[in-house]
């Protein structure tokens, strides 16, 4: 929703007998019926989706009291919820080469390093590094300690 930076003001002046006029910023909104206080709501609702952005409302009625406030335009209603598809047997990750039965865990590489000479690694994570990761997703066999890379989508 934009939202102005000035709000359009919409003026709701009710008579004794409860019956309304309507002007948005001066200008009198006369729908050719004869509005009611239990109209106000839908003539509300009617002037914020015409803006598509919310309005001041001051409403006085007949023995001079007034009220305000802010109405926003109402939520446009959910679309059709669509058939949903048939699901597929196919797998979004999947893996070859574990032990039949074994626990297989999906995990995340923060950060990859190649090992020294010796077959040695050390990792120092900066702190900039865990705001901004890198790298893919691995399933990973807890026995048989296999892995199966797959980087993640750009």
């Amino acid at each position: 929703m934009k939202i102005p930076v000035v709000l359009s003001v919409v003026h709701v002046a009710i008579d004794a007998d409860g019956v309304m006029a309507v002007d948005v910023d001066g200008v009198p909104r006369d729908s050719g019926q004869s509005r009611t206080r239990g109209d106000l709501r839908a003539v509300i609702d009617e002037i914020t989706s015409d803006l598509g952005a919310p309005v001041r409302v001051e409403v006085r009625e007949a023995d001079g009291s007034t009220y305000s406030d802010i109405a926003t335009p109402p939520e446009s209603p959910a679309p059709a919820a669509a058939e949903p598809s048939p699901t597929t047997s196919t797998p979004s990750l999947a893996g070859a080469g574990f032990q039949p039965g074994e626990e297989v865990a999906l995990a995340y590489v923060v950060v990859r390093q190649n090992a020294d000479a010796a077959g040695n690694a050390s990792l120092n994570l900066p702190p900039a590094l865990l705001a901004a990761t890198r790298g893919g997703l691995v399933l990973l066999g807890m026995s048989s300690r296999t892995v199966t890379p797959f980087e993640a989508p750009a």
